[in-house]
């Protein structure tokens, strides 16, 4: 059975679902609200204990994002930057015009959906 954590930040603007996947080595983590300075803490904590268990794969759903910062987008970068590699899928249009007007898009691999990027 996959490992769940849930976390919320105390804003309740911003909230995060993480799934282990029962397969080796993935991770499939729902993003939703605003994600800025301050509520983006609650995405580095769950980014920071995924990857210390040595996950190949995080999968971000980020279709129920409503605003992104370049905080939010720095937490992506710096986990994909290892050897991890974080893979977003059906990013909302926040997401999407974060991703250009910051010129980061194809930095970080992008799916339509969330099933059809994790591996089975």
């Amino acid at each position: 059975m996959p490992t769940v954590r849930k976390a919320r930040h105390r804003s309740g603007r911003a909230g995060l679902r993480a799934f282990d996947a029962e397969f080796q080595g993935e991770c499939l983590l729902y993003a939703e609200g605003e994600f800025d300075a301050d509520t983006t803490s609650s995405l580095v904590e769950v980014l920071e204990e995924v990857r210390q268990e040595r996950v190949r794969r995080i999968v971000v759903d980020c279709s129920a994002v409503t605003f992104a910062d370049v905080a939010f987008l720095r937490a992506l970068l710096d986990v994909s930057s290892g050897d991890t590699q974080v893979v977003l899928a059906a990013p909302s249009l926040a997401l999407r015009r974060l991703l250009r007007a910051t010129e980061t898009v194809g930095r970080l691999p992008t799916v339509s959906d969330a099933d059809s990027a994790v591996t089975t």
